[in-house]
């Protein structure tokens, strides 16, 4: 039996929503088995309607993981658009994920912001080698295309991550989170044309 720990392919999903509204995700394994759901927890409606006009503007989000049976595994954190903390359900700090000098680069860092990894992303953000500490490329982590519509007006994003060998913790933990905390910097908190 394999979990979002232990498979080594993930493959997470979004549903087709307007751009802002409540930040859900499902993760798959290889074979298309449920390991874990994904949902940001009370969000007012209002607070949606907001969102689903004018963008989140990069403000402050937390999201929450369960493994497919309803049990807690991990909450991240968004703070803005230039870092997601990774912690324990119960507020442990596993770690973050930062972006780097540019905004297809990111750094993998420990509980005490220590460099345990990267992602070396394109130019265009939808391609990422996962490095570890020692710059060996032990992960491949890619954002499917789903065409112009849908890119542009709907958050249904589709990642897909290759581990290409067993991985020490914290960077295991990280790399599984790692499309997740993308897409809250990088999609989530993207402004609708009309938006401010």
């Amino acid at each position: 039996m394999t979990d979002l720990f232990s498979s080594p392919v993930l493959r997470v999903e979004q549903p087709r929503v307007p751009p802002g509204v409540r930040a859900r995700y499902k993760v798959y394994d290889g074979r298309g088995t449920l390991l874990a759901k994904v949902a940001e927890q009370d969000v007012p409606k209002l607070r949606q309607a907001f969102r689903s006009v004018l963008g989140d503007g990069g403000r402050r989000r937390t999201v929450y993981v369960e493994n497919a049976q309803g049990a807690p595994l991990l909450a991240l954190e968004r703070d803005g658009t230039r870092a997601t903390w990774v912690s324990t359900p119960h507020g442990g700090l596993i770690g973050s994920l930062r972006v780097g000098r540019f905004q297809h680069r990111f750094n993998l860092l420990d509980a005490a912001e220590r460099p345990v990894g990267k992602l070396d992303g394109n130019r265009l953000a939808r391609r990422f080698r996962v490095l570890d500490g020692h710059g060996a490329h032990v992960a491949q982590l890619d954002k499917k295309w789903k065409g112009l519509a849908t890119e542009m007006l709907t958050t249904a994003d589709r990642y897909t991550v290759e581990i290409f060998q067993p991985l020490y913790d914290p960077l295991r933990v990280l790399v599984a989170a790692a499309p997740i905390a993308i897409d809250l910097m990088l999609y989530e908190s993207k402004d609708w044309p009309i938006g401010g």
